[in-house]
């Protein structure tokens, strides 16, 4: 009998510390991840302040093109006369 309640505290131990475990290695990537992200977008955005803004362009008129779309004629209601098909023996 006291075998039995052993190994249930036993299992009940592994559970929680390989529930723990788990946690704990999905807290730390995550909390990697964003660490990682933080530091790329620190990064460029240094690196757009050390680039010297281009010159401004002189302006011109923007061209401005327009996509058309060609309307579809509607099929008559009218229908034509059916066909008479033949098989051949």
């Amino acid at each position: 009998m006291q075998l039995c309640l052993l190994s249930a505290a036993a299992g009940g131990a592994y559970l929680l510390i390989l529930f723990g475990l788990c946690f704990g290695g999905v807290a730390a990537a995550k909390r990697y991840a964003l660490r990682r992200r933080e530091e790329r977008e620190r990064a460029y955005i240094e690196e757009e302040e050390e680039q010297p803004a281009p010159p401004p362009a002189p302006e011109q008129p923007q061209t401005v093109y327009y996509f058309v779309e060609k309307k579809r004629a509607r099929k008559s209601a009218a229908y034509s006369e059916p066909r008479e098909i033949l098989f051949r023996k």
